[in-house]
């Protein structure tokens, strides 16, 4: 025993130091393994979970790390202590006629014995937690017994909500301006289709993971297709780059997984690598006009080759899908652009695109409006001077 004594302390330790970032990007599998997929107990779990030991043969802590929405089925422990200790991102410990645990790094619980009890993670969330047995006597056993219906499951609230909980008068506060005040001042100028993929495409700008996560399952229910998801997604990598998308694109994939979306998504390319080019020009074309046409060999020699990259990689690999029209593809740009701020001479080259393929100043204006709450003040501004400082049809 002293032996795990002294891991725990360690590595209780070091869920203080990492909790923060763990919460920023939720799990990071370098910082607590994720193990292998927990086949041996997984008649007693519903979703995936992954078990990694740790700490030699003298220990028994494990580390396990569930999927969003992966929970355990009720069970005992009968004549032992079972020690939870969290470690990465949101989950719940439910114990029979008691309150539900918010379980977020740093939180550490100890199940008494023959308490009937459940733990997982939250809905929108991934969870890693430590854990190992305690003051176990002769006869010690674990009885498994129901499934967590979806029914109970559903009554817990998503991850912004915990913030409900614990920063209550903020939470209230940003919900009755982002989803009231805000969405009352833009509903005339677009609807909730339109609204939640532009905030799709302005939490990828700002690089807002955690409440993407969030937001996503909202999105889909607002009627949101996956296939319009992942094209915001993937045109964003010529705007943001893989080193800013990934994140999102792996969170895509895991809340779709939970939703038993099928994936890959059915295909949606048009280009071949041979007509790649041609075909991202006319979309260019499409676009910002006939002025384009041969912007793709245009330009000082030895930058020449971003404007042809421009035409058929970030034009023709990804303008040219089906999924979203050249209206919607401009639209998401400009939200890419003005979230991410710094890109002032692009945003005003894009706003002009929007007006050539028939958005319309006021969507503009009411887009941006309906994103200042994930964003801010500054960057709305500025994309608000950019929109002023270009009209339609010049």
């Amino acid at each position: 025993m002293k032996i795990i004594t002294i891991i725990v302390a360690l590595l209780m330790a070091a869920a203080h130091i990492n909790a923060q970032e763990n919460m920023k990007e939720n799990v990071n599998f370098n910082v607590w393994p994720k193990g292998e997929l927990n086949t041996a107990y997984a008649k007693y779990f519903i979703g995936n979970s992954y078990l990694a030991p740790l700490g030699g043969e003298n220990s028994n802590v494990v580390n396990v790390t569930f999927e969003p929405r992966c929970r355990n089925n009720w069970h005992i422990h009968h004549k032992s202590v079972q020690m939870l200790i969290c470690v990465a991102g949101s989950g719940w410990y439910v114990e029979e006629g008691k309150e539900p645990v918010v379980l977020r790094p740093g939180v550490v619980v100890a199940i008494p014995a023959e308490a009937k009890h459940w733990h997982g993670a939250a809905k929108d969330s991934w969870m890693q937690h430590l854990t190992y047995m305690t003051k176990v006597e002769d006869g010690a056993s674990n009885e498994w017994l129901e499934p967590v219906t979806d029914a109970e499951y559903d009554k817990l609230p998503a991850s912004q909500a915990l913030l409900s909980q614990t920063d209550p008068e903020y939470m209230q506060r940003f919900q009755a301006f982002a989803f009231g005040e805000v969405t009352e001042q833009v509903k005339t100028q677009m609807d909730d289709h339109t609204r939640y993929i532009g905030y799709i495409a302005t939490l990828l700008g700002c690089q807002g993971i955690d409440a993407y996560r969030e937001l996503l399952p909202e999105a889909l229910d607002k009627g949101v297709t996956p296939v319009e998801v992942k094209e915001i997604v993937y045109q964003a990598t010529a705007y943001l780059g893989m080193g800013r998308v990934r994140p999102f694109l792996t969170a895509t994939n895991e809340i779709l997984a939970t939703r038993g979306i099928a994936l890959p998504l059915e295909s949606q390319q048009t280009t071949t690598m041979q007509n790649r080019r041609e075909a991202g020009t006319q979309a260019q074309v499409g676009c910002f006009g006939e002025s384009m046409r041969d912007f793709w060999q245009s330009g000082p020699e030895d930058s020449r080759h971003i404007n042809k990259w421009l035409a058929d990689n970030c034009f023709g690999d990804y303008y040219t899908r089906k999924g979203l029209d050249l209206k919607m593809r401009e639209l998401i740009t400009f939200c890419f652009l003005a979230a991410q701020g710094g890109c002032e001479p692009q945003l005003k080259g894009h706003i002009a695109g929007n007006y050539h393929v028939g958005n319309s100043k006021e969507l503009l204006m009411a887009v941006i409006s309906a994103n200042l709450p994930f964003i801010g003040y500054p960057r709305t501004l500025n994309a608000l001077s950019c929109i002023r400082s270009v009209e339609p049809g010049k």
